[in-house]
């Protein structure tokens, strides 16, 4: 599985509170587990939010992952744990719910699996203009917005992956 996001620092809560972000959302996030990797137990994804009611929306939305914890800087306790999961403990990667490149590039892979789910799924053809696709997160789930001149769809990285 692609994994294009950041692993998560402690600089950089440090900068995100400074920008006025005060609750922090994690989540189970398997994508960032490298199968080659013995030492990482558990992968996690840290999503940040200027608003607790959305962060608290997203938690209704990942209501079933027992990992899910709401981290909210304005209680010392939560975030001196929310450090220490920036800290990257051992055995432990937190990755935070930003890419790691400027702009996102799917890879050789990825290209000829777009071409047979659209294919396979929708109406869109190469013959139809240019076919751009778009990375972005929704809830912690890694989507692709794709659009050409007739239209959009946005649909789950993992199922471009599946095909």
């Amino acid at each position: 599985m692609h994994n294009p996001l950041a692993l998560l620092s402690v600089e950089l809560i440090m900068s995100l509170q400074q920008h006025h972000f005060v609750a922090f959302v994690r989540q189970s996030y398997p994508r960032g587990k490298d199968h080659f990797d013995r030492e990482t137990i558990e992968t996690f994804l840290i999503t940040p939010y200027k608003d607790l009611a959305l962060a608290n929306d997203h938690m209704q939305h990942i209501a079933a992952d027992h990992r899910k914890c709401l981290y909210y800087t304005g209680i010392p306790e939560e975030m001196e744990k929310l450090l220490i999961a920036a800290s990257q403990p051992k055995g432990y990667k937190v990755y935070v719910a930003l890419l790691k490149d400027r702009k996102w590039k799917g890879g050789a892979q990825l290209e000829p699996k777009l071409k047979r789910y659209l294919q396979a799924n929708t109406r869109m053809r190469g013959k139809d203009g240019e076919i751009v696709a778009d990375l972005y997160l929704h809830y912690g789930e890694l989507m692709l917005k794709v659009v050409n001149p007739f239209g959009e769809i946005r649909v789950p990285l993992s199922e471009i992956e599946k095909i």
